[in-house]
């Protein structure tokens, strides 16, 4: 036998190919094993609402969340209820001007017109980042919208209210102006001072509302222009009201808030990364204005003997939609703790009617006050409270009736609150309310999308002089509680949800 020849055959033909294919094989396994080991790769561990057809992918159990990802670790815990104890009140933060005295103007004097000035730049869009928005809870009763079958709290929207609000955006989208704001008085394109600030907060909040971001299709240009607009009214100090000392600006923290409320669901949405600053310099604005002895907010932030039920409202929905977003400044939390003392001593027991000024003041003519009184408590973590269901029962004979307004000072301004704090209250509170608000308002909505004032005018707070944008703003957000897609709309339950809840939704904006 030949074994020279034998293994000289073997070399030719079969180590050849054999060891080529082996060779090829433990390639690429290396490769591989090295690629899933040393990737950057970051996954989405919770359920994932695609706004395209990617497929989602299941992350290894110890991937980090992107959420926390994107805030520092002191934020990371689940924000969604306050703690119900109230903190030592510490020492007093001046800044501001003095009270006005004999101030006697209702929640709508936004402020005036006058000089403007900003060190702020716009947004650098080109270095923001599409990242998921993160909605903790939303799937529970979002109404059919991502799978729940309507049997959530808010349940399906009635028929009609999901075209009445897209008519709406549309309406404010055809009336925004080339600098992205939209105009304060009658003409919605209009200008009207710093006040085209506020009412361009209420509108930026209603595209929000209903989830649309910079992204959307229709409406995402008009979203990224509104934002724009806000941040570069904001000053070097922080302020979105340039002059804040001079009387004729007294209620420029009405203005400061709805802007300041706007831009942190903008951030907490979208988390472009040029908002957090803005959103955390003007939260400082509101903490340090914020009368720590009595927890409450006046004109000019002032720390006089006067607050203020209907401002200190809006000062506590922005603080509560920064805290959601992840907002860094300190003494947030603190300050949101003690405004339920303001809040509660504005109870009148008698009546059950938390006052503007003073307690129960206007209660019959102004159930606004009780309602926003009302659902910032609940905001707070206090919706069991006796004084908040106190509250809660004097509003179950609330009217709705755009006629005459109900014989209420302000009447969208009130029914806004009212239909937000019966939502939070309970199903079967909210269920019996839609019923009264819902076709009162498909009704006067006006063809083009937009609603006049209710009331005509008649009421003692006539809110037709405050412009078409302000009116179609309010009965928009008050529509939205439906869908709410705003973080600070969703149900406050009475305990901390865990961490991880199959209730959250990520919603992937790629």
């Amino acid at each position: 036998m030949n074994w020279e020849h034998i293994k000289t055959s073997i070399k030719e033909h079969v180590w050849g190919p054999v060891g080529s294919a082996v060779f090829h094989v433990l390639l690429i396994v290396v490769l591989v094993k090295f690629a899933t080991q040393g990737g950057d790769v970051q996954m989405v561990t919770q359920q994932e609402v695609m706004l395209d057809t990617t497929d989602a992918k299941q992350p290894p159990q110890d991937e980090k969340r992107v959420e926390d990802q994107l805030k520092p670790p002191d934020q990371q815990q689940d924000l969604n209820t306050l703690p119900t104890d109230v903190p030592t009140i510490g020492s007093d933060d001046t800044m501001a001007g003095e009270a006005v005295a004999g101030n006697d103007r209702g929640p709508a004097d936004l402020g005036f017109g006058g000089r403007e000035g900003s060190t702020a730049f716009g947004l650098n869009m080109a270095s923001t980042i599409k990242s998921p928005l993160i909605l903790k809870g939303i799937a529970k009763g979002y109404g059919g919208r991502f799978g729940t079958g309507g049997k959530g709290k808010g349940g399906r929207p009635p028929a009609g209210v999901d075209d009445a609000i897209v008519r709406a955006l549309r309406w404010l989208k055809a009336h925004q102006r080339g600098d992205g704001g939209w105009g304060y008085g009658s003409k919605p394109e209009g200008t009207g001072g710093n006040n085209d600030i506020a009412v361009s907060g209420l509108a930026l909040l209603c595209f929000l509302g209903y989830g649309k971001t910079t992204s959307d299709g229709e409406f995402g240009p008009t979203v990224e222009k509104a934002i724009n607009f806000l941040k570069t009214k904001q000053n070097a100090e922080g302020y979105f009201c340039p002059v804040k000392a001079e009387n004729a600006f007294q209620q420029y923290p009405y203005i400061h808030s709805m802007a300041t409320y706007a831009l942190s669901e903008a951030y907490g949405m979208t988390r472009i990364p040029d908002l957090q600053p803005v959103m955390d310099k003007a939260v400082q604005i509101i903490v340090a204005g914020q009368q720590k002895e009595s927890g409450g907010w006046d004109y000019q932030y002032a720390k006089g003997a006067r607050r203020d039920t209907s401002l200190g409202a809006w000062q506590v929905q922005a603080l509560k939609a920064a805290l959601i977003a992840g907002c860094t400044a300190p003494g947030l939390k603190e300050s949101l703790d003690n405004s339920v003392r303001d809040f509660k001593k504005m109870l009148d027991p008698k009546t059950g009617h938390f006052g503007y000024e003073k307690p129960g003041d206007r209660g019959n003519q102004f159930l606004g006050m009780t309602a926003a009184s009302v659902l910032c408590l609940q905001f707070v973590g206090h919706g069991k409270d006796a004084e908040t269901m106190t509250g809660l029962r004097a509003l179950k004979d609330a009217k709705v009736a755009w006629e005459n307004g109900g014989g209420e000072m302000f009447p969208l301004y009130a029914v806004y609150y009212i239909t937000q704090c019966r939502f939070q209250e309970s199903a079967q509170s909210f269920d019996a309310w839609k019923n009264k608000f819902v076709p009162v308002y498909l009704k006067a909505q006006d063809p083009d999308g937009h609603w006049p004032a209710m009331g005509g005018g008649q009421s003692w707070g006539d809110e037709s002089k405050l412009g078409p944008v302000y009116t179609t703003t309010f009965a928009c957000l008050t529509l939205e509680t439906f869908v709410r897609f705003l973080p600070t709309y969703q149900h406050v339950e009475g305990t901390t949800a865990p961490a991880t809840s199959p209730d959250d939704v990520i919603v992937k904006v790629l």
